[in-house]
Formats: C-alpha cells, structure tokens, sequence
C-alpha cells in the first residue's frame, strides 16, 4: 500500500490543508516543521483516517467534532486506487469525495487485515519508542529472545511486564508461604470449618424436631401421591376427550375408502399425461399436413427453373472481359490528351534550348553530354568559389589587426612597473586570519565573562546557607548526593510511621470515646447486672448462711438470709432476662479496655518515633557541620544541594572562560605585531595602526594591490605570446587560402569545357546553363515516355477487341456484330442472372431437405405419442379415452381419502400420546361419553382440594427447617459458616486470578523463545549488519553470548578493534539506542518480504545521534524506501540537510507551506 495523498480537510488547527506523497521518483518522504506546527497532528490524522476517529479526541478544538474531516487516497500493490475521506461518529464513517458513505469493507484490500494497534506497533516509530527500546535493552541485558521479540512486534516494556506479572503472581500464592492472600485466604477457610465443627446443640430437642420434620414429609409425600394418581387420571380423561372426535372420523374415511378398494390407482400425472399426450397428437397431424403441402410446392418450382451451364463455365472470362472494359474505355478517352501533352512539352524544350544555345535544336543536345560526375563537379566547384575568396579576404584583414594589437601591447609592458616581495606579509596575514575574527571573539568573551560574573553573583546571594566567598564553595567538600537521598529516604520514612502511629492514636482514642458513650446510654436506661454482681451476691448469702449454721439464729437473722437468697435469685433471673443488655455490656467494656491498651500501646510508639526523628535531625545537621551551615530537611536541601552543584559549575565554567580570555588577548598583541613589521617594508606602507582588523584590513589591500599589478603584468605578457602565436598561425593560413583559390581557378576552366563555355565565366551564369540543359535534358526524356505511351494504348485496344469478339463468337453470336462497349455488358448481365437462378435453385433444394427432415420427426413425434396414450390405456385396463377419463377420476377420489386418513392417523398419534390407534379405540369406548365432563370436572376440584392441603403442609415444613436450623448451632456457627463461604468465594476468584497471571507470563515467555527459535538466524545476520553501519565500524556487528550467572543467551556487540563481545549492559545509551534500531529495521525489513507493504512512520527518531550517525542511518532508511514508503517527521533543520544529502530525489515537505 502506498500513501498518495493527505488531505486534512477539517483536523486540529488544520481546514483544507493537504500533502501530496504521489511522486514517482522517491518512496522517502521529510515533513519538516518547527515546535506546534502540527507534525503530531499530522501523524494523528493520518492513523486516523487508515482506522477511525476514536470517541475522545483533542483535535476537536477548532472544529466541532461532527465536522471532523480526513480525507486522502491509496494505491495497493495491484495499482488500484482508492479515494476516501473519513469522519468522526460510531457507524458509516467512511466516505467516497462526494461525502456519501462507503462500506468499511472498501479499504480491507488496501490494509490486508492490518489493526490500528498492529500499525501503530510495526510501522509507527519515534523518539520515545527508541529510547525505551535501548533501556529495555539495558533492563534485560540484551536477552536475545526478548530483544528480537520487542523489535519484531514494536512491544515495549516486556522485561518490566514479565517482572510484573511474576510479582502479582507471588503475591496471590506461593508454595511454602504464608503471606500471600491465596495462601492466608486457605488458612482462613480451614479455621472457619474448624469453628463450624466445633460448634453443637443438644441432642434431644434436635431430634424431636427433625421428627416432627420427617412425619410432615411424609404427610406432604402422600399429598403428592394422590396428586399424581389425579392429575394421570385427568390427562386420560382430557386425552380421550380429544379424540374421541378423530376417531369417529378415521371410522368414517376408512368405511368410504373400504367402497373403492377395487379401483385401480394411477399416478399423480395420469390425467395430464394424457391431456399433454392427445393435444400433442392433434398439433403433429395438423402439421404434417401443411409440411406435406409445402414441400409439393417447392418441387414445383424447382422443376421451373432453367440453368445456362456454358455461360457458367465460362463466368470468369466474362469478369474479366468486364473488369477490363472499364480500362479500355479510359485509355479510348486518355489517348487524344497524351497526344497533346506530348506535342506542348516539345515545345517547350524547344524554347529552353534557344534561350543557352540559339543555334542548337533539340537534335544537337545529345552533343552537349555531360556526365553526372562531371555535373557534380561542376556544382561543387561553383558552390566552393564564395567560400573561398571570403576566406582569403577575411583572412587578410585579420591579418592587419593581429599585427597592430601586438605592437600595443609590448608598449604597455615595457612602462609597466616590477611587483614587490609579499611572503612576509602573507604569512603574517595568514597567521591572523586563521584565527577568525579574534576581537569580535575577544568583545563577545568578555561580555559572556561579565554576565557569567554577575550570574554566579546573584545564583551565590539567591543560594542562602553559605555565607563564604564562591571560590570557598567550590573548594569546600559537599555531602555525597547519594547520602542526602538516604537521609531523605529515612526522613520521608519516619514520617510516614509518624503519621501512621497518629492515625491509630486517633482511632483507639474515638473507639474508648465510642465504647464509653455507649456503656454510659446502657447504664442510663437502667442498671445492668453482671457476672460481678452475682458472685458478690452469692458470696453474701454464703456468709449469712454460714452465720446461721453457727451462731443462735434468729428472726432477723432467717430475715436477713432470705433477703440475700432473695437478692442472689433476682440478680440471676435478671441475668437470665436480661442476656443480651449483660452480653452488650460486657462487650462494650472489654471494647473499651482492648482500646484502652492498644491506645497506651501506640502512644509509646509516638513518643518512641519523636525520639527517633530527634536523632535524625542531629545526625542531619551534624553532616552539614563542616560547611557551618543549619540544614533544612533533606527534601529542601536536595534542591539547595542541586543550585549548589550548578553554581561551582558556573564557577568552573567563569574560571575557564577568564583564562580563554587572556590567551586570546595574548594571541592578538602577537598578530598585530607581526603584521606591523611585515607592512613596513612595503612602499604602500600609509599611517600606523593598532587594531588588529585595521592591519588586516590594510594587509589585504596591499596584497590585492601587488597581486592585481601582478595579475596585470602577467596577462599583458600572455596576450603577446597569445598574439605572437596567432600572427603566425594567420600567415600560413592565408598562403593555404591563395593556394586553394588558384588551384580552383584551373579546375573550374577543366568543368567548363564540356558545356562549351569560355573559362572566364561565372559560377552563376554556369550554374544556370547547367540547370536550363537539365530541364531540356527532362522534357526530351518524357516526350519519349509519352510516345512509348501512345503505342502501349494502341496495342492494348487492339487485344481487348480481339478476346470479346472470341467469347461472344463462342457464346452469344447473336451479340457478335455489337460494338465492344455493349456487347461486354449484356454478357455480364446474362452471367449474374444465371448465377441468381443457380442460387434460387440450391435454395430450394436445401428447404426441401429440411421438410423431409421436419415431416419424418413429426411423423416419430405423431407414433410416439400414440404409444403414450396405448400405455396409459393398458395401466388403466380401459379400451378408450372416455372410460380413461373416469377412471383417472376414480383414482384421483381413491388417492385424496387415502391421503386424509394418513393426515388423520398422524393427528392421532400427536393427540394419543404415542398410544396405537387400537388402543385410542378401547379407551374411548371404555368411557360413557355423556358422564366424561362430569368425570374430568371431578378430578379437577379434588386436585384443587388436595393442593391446597399440600400447601399448608409445605408451610408447615418451612416453619420446622427455620426452627431446626435456628437451633443448629449459636452465633459462632454462624459466623463461622459465613466466613467459611466467603473464604471459599475469595479462594475461587483469587485462584482464577492466579491462574491467568500464571498462564499470561508462561504463554508470553513461550511465544517469546517461539519468536526465537523462528527468526534469530536471519534477523541477527541483518541485524548486525545495520549495526556496523549505525555505529560507523566502532562495533563489527553481532554475535549470541551467554549469561555468566543464568546462562541464557544474550547480545554481544563485538568491538572494531579486538573483537572483543561487549553486553548492552556495557553500551552507552546513544549505542543502545543505535542496537535497538539496527534489530527494528532488520524486523521490518523481514516483514515486508512476507506481507504487505505499508507506508513507515519515524518521528524524531535521531534526536541523540551526532551528524555522521544521523547519516548512516538515513542511508539505510533510504535503502528501505526502495521497498516501502518512509515518512520521516522531524523539527531539526540540520536533519533535512543531511536527508538531502543522503537521499538522491529526497521529497522535503515543509509544514509551513502545507498547500
């Protein structure tokens, strides 16, 4: 597929703008623009319209996002083209150029089953991609498989993918483990089964309710019982009602199909066979007769036609006769004209002659012969006289000047005066402008020095902290960067704890506030008792007890025990009653104190961490200590430490800068100098000068003075020699032309004799003689033609006349006394009427043969359909065609009740259940037919009856399994069951989790060593060498080495100089970079031999590479363009230079000049 044309039509800050990819002579395309000049969104648009405009885009700020607009046309491999545009919307987005919408199935022969993914990963290429394709390298120390699987599919990222995946997989689950959530949802789900166990009721209760559970469903079992016997009966009594009907008239048919057993059945077509057979007997026999008619009339005429036979034979002759008459005729007409014509040329070459010869006539010419090479010569010689007299004159007069300019010029070099010595001058002068301009130079450093002073000035007031000089800060000895991260690591760590140990301090203390407010509402709706109240009870009844065990009771005593028994039982009963306020209570207090501890618990821990970020803070600024600076924290310093590295940069780069400045300064007072010295030896010597470009500027005026005077000198001189050369050359010239012009002379004299002119005639005047005896010589020629002619003409007439008077003798003697002009005629007329006959008569012979052949079919057709009727006739064992009718109709009758009794049976056999017809009958009959609505009416209400009782027996049982399962356990049961569940569930989502992690990352590294397998050998041969090309012979290409410590196979880069293998771990980043491209294009290189072409996409992908890499790989990038379109998008003027001169035809489109 090849790009012909873009056209952003209505796109981002595009609106009819276009770009034009249809030259012939380049596949390698440069768009070239500055920072926002809409390179990405051309990049955008183009992906855009190949698959869709996606339903969130931010080129939709200029125009309103259901005017977006793309359009552009293809061209496929076969050369078929196709122009499109393409819209933003959900259905029927691609357009024809009239904005009618196309099918999508239109552009799958130009995209060959490509995605916008597969496009976007293969064929879209740019700075990004590049760099993380060298880091991936990095990352996976250039693992052969995984490197060639990223550069063949345009993935990225595969060893932080894979890494990945083989964390999240080992946080769900791990062998022998206990912290991944699989492996403590497990544990989880076996202590919750182990509760469920542990947890029971009492037997006996149980048992009595799953009695009273068994006999309801016994009850309910008998219920269902009757039911079904009911509902059988019901659906054999609805079954009969059905077809009880059916059968009444099954017995019906069959009685009337009983009466036509006898009747002999016929086919289907019977009665249209014979209908077709008896029409097609009349049609034959009618035409018979007619065929029988026509052929005794086309006999008839065949016996009136007469056929001359001789005229005939000899039709040719007569053709011919006839042919030749036409000529005949025109030479009886031409001949008087011929005569004429010869008698006027005669004539006239009688008058040309007189006017070159006077006394000659026509006779005589033969003495004036001149053979053609003495014409030739003739000619030549009178063509050559011009030339040659111009060039003896021309000659001379050159001659003349030659000679005057060569006294001129020795004039001036005898005044002109000697150049003086420069070599001092220009070697000093050479020495300066090697240089460059030094004083701009000068002026330009000692500004950037000033600035640079200022700068490191302010950056060192700006800085804070430091109070010393900048030549002490960029002596003093910083913290390693390194150090400062881990303190702010440790910093950024402690406050974390910090603020987490809060957070929970925070929650402890609203859990106690919490736990305390409620005991508080449950204390204030009335005491509670608890287990504490009943044992200080019990204990005070004990005690009294054993007081009246002991001591003498009495009345009061027996009182006073009574009150604490009384007391005990009332503090149990309400215990009892009460269960769930006591439960709440005690559970609120030990929520309370649990809170209680966790809070002191995590109060430590804050005073703990203060502690902890007390010593840091000293350990910080202790540091800091040698600089005599108080730090802020590490991640204020991490700036502070930066500014500080940047201004002993700029204090390096001032030092630098001041020494560059004083050597320059040195280098100048030297030149000037120099030059001083050489220009004083000079006659042109004028003021002296100080500045260093006035001594040049002086320099080099002396040295163009001198040198023009030179120049000068040594041009007069050439021109005399030049002068002197062509003196010569002129003189002997001029002898050769007087020489050439006398030998003419004699020739020309020799040319004229056969003309019998005298030798002093012109060239002119000879010419003309020559030419008026040609015409002469012309004109005798023809008159004899012309008389040859007359003769020809004679004879034929005389031949012509002959053969029609023999013909005619033989043939037609009545015609032999007609002239030639009529009696050739009349026998051609007399031929073609015989030939009309002869072909009205082979006509007629062919129609009667293909008659004969039309009245034997018929007459087949006519027997052949009377066999049909005699075959119908004996099937239906009837004698004639009357009783045939009948019995067809017998048939017909016997066939439409047999065909109803079928339909009937069938309906039966829906209706009956698969029951026989037998057996249909007998039940039928079995039942009264006036007592079976009665029958199925009671059935119904029984069963009406018997389902209600079901029902209250099925709420029955409800109400028995909610009690029986109310007593099967306590709360803990319960809970427990539920965690088991929810254990199980979370088991089996983090199960299906681990397995498509697990299978993910084993099918990617298969595909991966897969892609290994298939394509290492010639994609690593490319690869390498494009590598060799890409880093300009640093490294000779590739080869496959092993890990040290996995021993699995990795790239090696193998040096230029020793061959040394080098890992991409050892690469620079510009290298790896360079590795990563070297096996992109060696991939797609690949992939364009297998599939089809599509045009490659780079962006900025030579942003890092100096100019002599950024043109190896444009030259390789040209290579692939003879193979597949390239569009290269770049910002970098100095990138199109280079593709310019890379690339021979290169097409460069400017994004400001986008059409």
């Amino acid at each position: 597929m090849k790009l012909l044309h873009l056209n952003l039509a209505a796109f981002g800050r595009f609106t009819n703008k276009s770009l034009d990819f249809s030259a012939t002579d380049t596949n390698f395309h440069v768009i070239y623009g500055a920072n926002e000049a809409g390179k990405s969104t051309t990049r955008r648009a183009l992906t855009h319209w190949l698959f869709g405009i996606p339903e969130r885009t931010n080129d939709a700020y200029l125009h309103a996002p259901d005017q977006l607009r793309i359009g552009g046309k293809l061209r496929s491999l076969t050369g078929e083209e196709l122009l499109f545009y393409r819209r933003k919307g959900r259905k029927n987005t691609l357009l024809d150029w009239q904005m009618n919408p196309l099918p999508e199935e239109s552009l799958l022969p130009f995209l060959n089953g490509m995605t916008e993914a597969r496009f976007t990963a293969l064929f879209c290429f740019d700075h990004e991609r590049l760099r993380q394709g060298g880091e991936d390298l990095l990352h996976g120390g250039g693992d052969v498989g995984e490197s060639l699987f990223e550069a063949g599919t345009g993935s990225l990222k595969l060893r932080e993918l894979l890494t990945e995946l083989d964390r999240e997989a080992d946080e769900l689950f791990k062998a022998r483990a206990s912290k991944p959530r699989l492996n403590q949802t497990i544990k989880a789900y076996k202590e919750a089964c182990q509760r469920m166990k542990e947890c029971s009721l009492s037997a006996t209760r149980w048992s009595e309710q799953a009695k009273s559970l068994d006999e309801a469903y016994i009850q309910h079992q008998q219920l269902s019982d009757k039911l079904r016997t009911l509902r059988a009966e019901q659906h054999r009594l609805a079954r009969i009602q059905r077809t009880r009907p059916l059968l009444h008239r099954h017995q019906a048919l069959s009685q009337e199909l009983a009466e036509l057993r006898d009747v002999i059945t016929l086919a289907d077509d019977a009665s249209a066979r014979r209908i077709q057979a008896n029409l097609t007997l009349n049609t034959a026999q009618s035409q018979e007769k007619q065929i029988r008619q026509t052929i005794a009339d086309l006999q008839a005429q065949v016996e009136s036609l007469i056929i001359p036979d001789a005229l005939l034979t000899h039709k040719e002759t007569i053709y011919n006769l006839r042919e030749r008459l036409g000529s005949h005729q025109k030479a009886a007409r031409d001949l008087p004209g011929v005569r004429t014509e010869m008698r006027t040329i005669e004539a006239e070459a009688q008058t040309l002659l007189r006017r070159i010869y006077p006394h000659l006539t026509l006779s005589d010419v033969p003495s004036l012969f001149i053979s053609n090479p003495q014409r030739e010569c003739l000619k030549q010689l009178a063509d050559a006289y011009p030339a040659l007299r111009e060039k003896q004159t021309s000659l001379q007069d050159r001659l003349e000047k030659i000679q005057q300019q060569l006294i001129q010029q020795k004039n001036s070099l005898e005044i002109l005066a000697l150049p003086p010595d420069l070599t001092e001058l220009k070697a000093a002068l050479g020495r300066a402008l090697k240089q460059g301009d030094l004083e701009d130079s000068l002026a330009k450093e000692d500004k950037e020095v000033r600035l640079l002073t200022v700068k490191a000035d302010i950056g060192l007031k700006q800085l804070g902290l430091w109070v010393g000089s900048l030549e002490a800060l960029e002596q003093v000895a910083l913290p390693p960067a390194e150090r400062v991260e881990h303190y702010d690591r440790r910093f950024k760590e402690l406050d974390n704890d910090r603020q987490r140990i809060k957070e929970k301090l925070l929650e402890t203390r609203q859990r106690v506030s919490a736990a305390t407010q409620k005991i508080n509402a449950l204390q204030w709706a009335g005491e509670i008792p608890t287990e504490a109240d009943l044992h200080k009870a019990r204990e005070l009844r004990q005690q009294r007890w054993q007081s009246l065990k002991h001591t003498q009771a009495n009345a009061e005593m027996y009182q006073s025990y009574e009150e604490t028994v009384q007391q005990a039982d009332d503090i149990a009963d309400r215990l009892r009653r009460e269960a769930h306020r006591v439960a709440e209570l005690a559970a609120l207090m030990a929520e309370q104190q649990n809170a209680q501890r966790e809070q002191e618990q995590q109060a430590k821990k804050w005073h703990g961490l203060n502690d902890q970020l007390a010593a840091l803070t000293n350990e910080w600024e202790a540091i800091w200590q040698p600089l005599n600076i108080k730090p802020y924290l590490p991640a204020e310093m991490r700036g502070w430490f930066n500014d500080c590295l940047q201004l002993r940069q700029q204090a390096e780069l001032l030092r630098e800068r001041r020494q560059h400045l004083e050597v320059k300064q040195q280098l100048i007072a030297s030149l000037c100098q120099s030059l001083t010295q050489a220009l004083v030896k000079l006659p042109q010597n004028s003021l002296p000068l100080t500045r260093l470009a006035d001594l040049i500027e002086q320099a080099q005026a002396c040295i163009a003075e001198t040198t023009d005077l030179q120049h000068h000198r040594e041009d007069l001189e050439r021109q005399i020699r030049n002068l002197s050369i062509e003196q010569q050359r002129l003189e002997s010239t001029h002898q050769q032309a007087s020489d050439a012009l006398a030998t003419w002379q004699t020739d020309w004299t020799k040319a004229l004799q056969p003309l019998q002119l005298s030798a002093d005639t012109a060239p002119d005047t000879a010419r003309n003689v020559l030419d008026s005896l040609e015409q002469v010589l012309n004109k005798i020629d023809k008159i004899s033609s012309l008389r040859r002619r007359i003769e020809r003409m004679d004879e034929d007439a005389e031949v012509f006349r002959h053969d029609v008077e023999r013909v005619v003798q033989s043939l037609t003697p009545e015609l032999f006394n007609e002239p030639v002009e009529q009696s050739v005629p009349m026998l051609s007329n007399r031929v073609s009427q015989a030939e009309r006959e002869l072909t009205r008569f082979e006509q007629l012979q062919q129609r009667l043969h293909s008659e004969n052949d039309r009245l034997q079919k018929i007459i087949d057709s006519v027997q052949t359909t009377q066999a049909q009727l005699q075959a119908l006739l004996t099937q239906a064992r009837c004698q004639d065609l009357k009783s045939l009718e009948i019995a067809e109709q017998a048939s017909a009758k016997k066939q439409t009740l047999q065909r109803q009794l079928r339909e009937l049976e069938q309906q039966l056999a829906e209706h009956g259940e698969g029951l026989s017809l037998l057996d249909l009958t007998h039940a039928a009959d079995a039942v009264d037919i006036e007592q079976l609505t009665e029958q199925l009416e009671n059935c119904t209400t029984q069963i009406q009856a018997l389902e209600q009782e079901r029902s209250e027996w099925d709420q029955k049982i409800g109400e028995l399994r909610l009690l029986l399962k109310q007593m099967d356990g306590n709360a803990d049961a319960a809970r427990a069951a539920d965690e088991a569940q929810l254990a199980l569930a979370e088991m089996q989502e983090l199960s299906e989790r681990y397995t498509h992690i697990y299978l993910a990352a084993s099918v990617l590294r298969k595909s991966i060593e897969r892609y290994r397998e298939q394509h290492q050998a010639p994609l690593l041969q490319r690869a390498s060498e494009l590598f060799e090309r890409l880093t300009l012979g640093n490294f000779q290409g590739l080869q496959v080495g092993f890990h040290n410590q996995t021993d699995q196979p990795i790239l090696l880069g193998l040096r230029q100089l020793n061959g040394e293998g080098i890992a991409t771990t050892g690469m620079s980043d510009g290298t790896r970079d360079q590795l990563y491209l070297a096996l992109r294009l060696a991939s797609i290189e690949r992939y364009l031999t297998r599939q089809s072409l599509m045009p490659l996409i780079v962006d900025d992908i030579l942003l890092n590479f100096d100019d002599d890499r950024s043109l190896a790989t444009l030259t390789v990038l040209n290579e692939l363009a003879q193979h597949t379109q390239i569009l290269f998008f770049t910002h970098h003027r100095r990138l199109v230079e280079l593709a310019q001169t890379a690339v021979t035809g290169l097409k460069v489109h400017d994004m400001r000049n986008v059409a």
